[in-house]
């Protein structure tokens, strides 16, 4: 488990330095490292490198690691191996929110509270609709409830901008919900740091609570879980990472199912390794798409959300399968 967990960080090491290499201007290994503790040499290399590449390939390694986070700790919430902020509609609330700071023109700072705010309405709507005042999640209500908030949000955010927005405000909300990074820089990222910081604190600390969880809601209550509580704060934490990355990024999706299933095949089921090694996986996963997004077709980016969609939609398809297989086994 020991060398797996190294060659994780190692491979996660080795994904962030072909990200600062590779674009219109290759620049070799060394001389990257080089530029990055050394202010000297070629003025162009520095900029591309400091000023372009590093705040992006930054940027994609917290959406990454907030998504896929985000998606684990939904997961262990629901008891669900197929939820996930994208597909539960917590992306797309948080979408809202997002679009509504552009249309009240607030600053960047202040959009991952809205975002904030719109995801974890969302997630109370889709949970409360999933359980349906039994003691479980229906995997089923919870994907079509996901689905139908997403339909509903993508036409308010619609309605919202061919009506209030302009033209120029409404093409630049398009591009963002397509999902991106292109472009961010370090003003940008600091807010989505600070935010996924408090987030991941708060997972790591619940980490008892989610083993205790795990055992079922009765039995977790009997052993002295305050489970109302603890789920709350749970939960909080998980749309408060998945806000911060859609605010940055725009709609991901399957970042946050993708990573926590490949992660618990490869590294075990322990709740703090498992939120370690899932965020290390979602932080890959969206630093190779967003690779191929610059590298795929010379002259033109690729969307991010496209390219994750080709990778995460099959593996959905394939869990649903699996999943729908073993219920008409039993």
């Amino acid at each position: 488990m020991f060398v797996k967990f190294i060659a994780l960080i190692l491979f996660t090491v080795a994904i962030m330095l072909v990200n600062l290499c590779l674009g219109d201007l290759t620049v070799a290994p060394l001389e990257a490292i080089q530029t990055l503790f050394n202010n000297g040499g070629n003025s162009e290399i520095h900029d591309v490198i400091v000023g372009i590449r590093l705040p992006r390939l930054l940027t994609a390694f917290v959406v990454g690691l907030a998504l896929a986070t985000s998606g684990y700790l939904l997961q262990a919430l629901s008891r669900n191996d197929l939820a996930d902020p994208y597909l539960t509609g917590v992306s797309s609330g948080a979408a809202v929110g997002v679009a509504c700071a552009m249309l009240l023109k607030f600053d960047f700072q202040s959009i991952p509270f809205f975002a904030f705010v719109g995801g974890i309405t969302a997630s109370f709507f889709v949970a409360s609709i999933a359980r349906g005042g039994g003691h479980g999640v229906s995997v089923a209500k919870l994907l079509l409830a996901g689905i139908a908030l997403s339909s509903v949000a993508g036409a308010l955010i619609t309605l919202a901008m061919t009506t209030f927005g302009t033209q120029l405000m409404a093409q630049g909300l398009y591009l963002w919900l397509l999902g991106g990074i292109s472009g961010r820089n370090w003003q940008e990222l600091v807010p989505t740091v600070c935010y996924t910081a408090v987030g991941l604190i708060v997972a790591f600390a619940a980490a008892k609570q989610l083993n205790l969880l795990a055992l079922g809601e009765e039995t977790a209550s009997s052993l002295g879980l305050n489970v109302g509580r603890s789920q709350l704060i749970i939960l909080s934490a998980a749309v408060l990472l998945a806000s911060s990355a859609v605010a940055l990024s725009g709609m991901v999706g399957f970042v946050g199912l993708v990573a926590p299933h490949l992660s618990r095949r490869l590294f075990g089921r322990g709740v703090r390794l498992q939120l370690l090694c899932s965020g290390l996986t979602g932080a890959i996963l969206v630093l190779f798409s967003d690779l191929l997004a610059r590298t795929l077709s010379p002259g033109q980016e690729l969307p991010l959300g496209t390219l994750m969609a080709l990778i995460g939609g099959p593996f959905f398809i394939y869990l649903l399968s699996s999943s729908l297989d073993q219920v008409h086994s039993h």
